[in-house]
């Protein structure tokens, strides 16, 4: 009981308060640092400890985006390979292999991330963590290998090849992927009217950079004539 209305009503406002922080803190990001919240969801606040996690998936999305786009368009011009890769269903099969080769890494790391913002035990998550890391540095470096050998002079069939893509246009492509993700992580934070989760805001991100990474080098790739200045096999 209060002695005096007036301490009822200050004790009513530190209860409304109260439960309105937790509401938001469990909805969306923090007061702090709200907008880099935001636009780069992989910040995570409120669970530092799986920041590291977050931008280690988002850096294997990102190779295997880039390697995809690669398998899928960067031969398109020379008829011994095109040949077998008629309407979108060639390219589609081949930006598949990378995606099915990296989907145990991915699919760790995934867990890994979610076991950190649910605080899993101690001894098992130190196992996956360890696992998980391993197995993402081999898949990673065999994805690398596999996607340059692709990258043979005695691939085309007359022509000596050329490089069409040079790494400016590939980072230029990473930074409008990872503008586009921030757009559209901005864009689903306003849609949800400020209710949107951070693993919700970060799914968004996440997908949107990998079909932009694409989407944004396929262009390039399918454009240039990579087995010689002539476009002859």
């Amino acid at each position: 009981m209060c002695r005096w209305e007036a301490d009822c009503v200050l004790r009513e406002w530190e209860v409304r308060l109260t439960i309105a922080d937790r509401g938001r803190a469990a909805v969306g990001p923090g007061p702090e640092g709200r907008s880099r919240d935001i636009l780069w969801p992989a910040s995570f606040p409120g669970t530092p400890q799986a920041r590291i996690h977050a931008h280690a998936l988002a850096v294997l999305v990102v190779i295997t985006s880039v390697c995809a786009a690669y398998k899928g368009f960067y031969w398109a011009d020379d008829p011994q390979v095109s040949q077998y890769r008629e309407g979108l269903l060639g390219p589609a099969q081949a930006m598949a292999a990378p995606f099915g080769w990296m989907a145990v890494p991915l699919l760790l790391m995934c867990a890994v991330l979610a076991g950190a913002l649910r605080s899993w035990p101690r001894g098992p998550y130190l196992g996956l963590t360890a696992v998980t890391w391993t197995m993402s540095a081999l898949a990673t470096f065999v994805l690398l290998l596999d996607t340059s050998l692709t990258d043979d002079s005695d691939y085309c069939t007359a022509n000596a090849p050329v490089d069409p893509v040079s790494g400016n246009v590939v980072a230029l492509c990473l930074l409008a992927a990872l503008a586009a993700g921030s757009l559209a992580g901005w864009i689903a934070w306003v849609i949800s009217r400020h209710r949107a989760r951070p693993v919700v805001l970060y799914a968004v991100w996440l997908a949107v950079v990998a079909v932009t990474v694409v989407l944004t080098l396929a262009v390039p790739l399918h454009a240039a004539q990579i087995c010689g200045a002539s476009g002859i096999g």
